[in-house]
């Protein structure tokens, strides 16, 4: 559960004037797909698609890393977004980041990767975003004013720029730390990577224990990137000696044995949508919108990370 937010007052839903993206820019969304029924009432029930998105949808690929460069390849605009077929992107969350956009290009024109929750760069390492899970059956940090550095970021939203000529490794097995990845991928180079305060939804059956899968991901990564270590992810933290594997096994099995009750999926996802924004106009009166960052602290939604968390659920 989050606590110790500090309450602050809502701002406009853009500060960012003085570097507007053109009205009608366009964008590429990426997503790898193995149920089209999550699909069709989740991602592509999202309001923001339309005409000025181009939708890629990849399908029968063995890993992320495979999937995401073949959309990458395809895609016919510069900012490419990746998304779970399970995330809900709300009206508020285009403008959220078009706002995001416009701050970047003042401050660093050349970032790598945004997504919507992760890690921030600055030690002690902290929690940092603004979602709902559906899994978790609650909302996951608050509104801030400005992008934050991050080192890595939960896949279930990314964003890219193809002319950063970053891509995803196609020997990183499965569908898990990919968004770790590439963040690191983007530091080896100089390039920076961002969490952005743009609200969106993830709309998953909730789990008790990370999967095989994400473990041989965990392994490879942590072969790949050796000298980087350690490195903490929104699941657990990757480091040379492999302790937080042992904790996180300890928390599992006793997940296992008490089954603590987890969320599962919406159909509904406009509904949802409805009834999470008033669950936060309840917990800061006067919020006008779920998505509109709050003026104050840039760190009015950090937390400090907890061992047990698991965001992507």
């Amino acid at each position: 559960m989050i606590s110790s937010i500090p309450a602050v007052q809502p701002a406009s839903a853009c500060e960012h004037e003085r570097a507007p993206l053109p009205s009608r820019w366009r964008w590429s969304l990426v997503v790898a797909v193995n149920n089209d029924s999550v699909l069709s009432n989740t991602l592509l029930a999202s309001p923001v698609i339309g005409e000025r998105c181009q939708v890629i949808a990849k399908r029968g690929f063995p890993c992320a890393g495979q999937a995401y460069n073949s959309g990458l390849a395809d895609a016919q605009h510069d900012v490419v977004v990746f998304a779970h077929q399970d995330v809900y992107l709300p009206q508020d969350w285009l403008t959220n980041l078009e706002c995001a956009l416009a701050q970047l290009s003042i401050d660093d024109p050349n970032w790598g990767v945004l997504g919507a929750f992760g890690v921030t760069k600055k030690h002690p390492v902290e929690l940092l975003g603004y979602c709902y899970s559906t899994g978790l059956k609650r909302v996951l940090g608050a509104p801030f004013a400005k992008p934050i550095l991050a080192r890595s970021l939960d896949e279930m939203v990314l964003v890219v720029r193809r002319s950063s000529r970053l891509a995803f490794d196609e020997r990183l097995p499965g569908f898990h730390l990919y968004g770790t990845d590439i963040c690191l991928e983007a530091e080896a180079r100089g390039i920076s990577s961002y969490v952005v305060s743009a609200f969106c939804i993830h709309n998953a059956n909730g789990i008790r224990y990370l999967p095989a899968d994400f473990w041989r991901a965990y392994f490879y990564l942590r072969r790949k990137r050796w000298r980087a270590l350690p490195v903490t992810t929104c699941c657990t933290t990757i480091t040379k000696w492999c302790l937080p594997v042992a904790q996180r096994v300890a928390v599992e099995l006793t997940h296992r044995l008490r089954r603590p009750d987890v969320g599962v999926r919406c159909d509904e996802m406009s509904a949802l949508y409805r009834h999470v924004m008033q669950m936060e106009q309840g917990r800061c009166p006067g919020t006008a919108a779920l998505a509109t960052p709050r003026s104050g602290s840039d760190d009015a939604s950090v937390r400090p990370l907890k061992k047990a968390d698991h965001v992507g659920a």
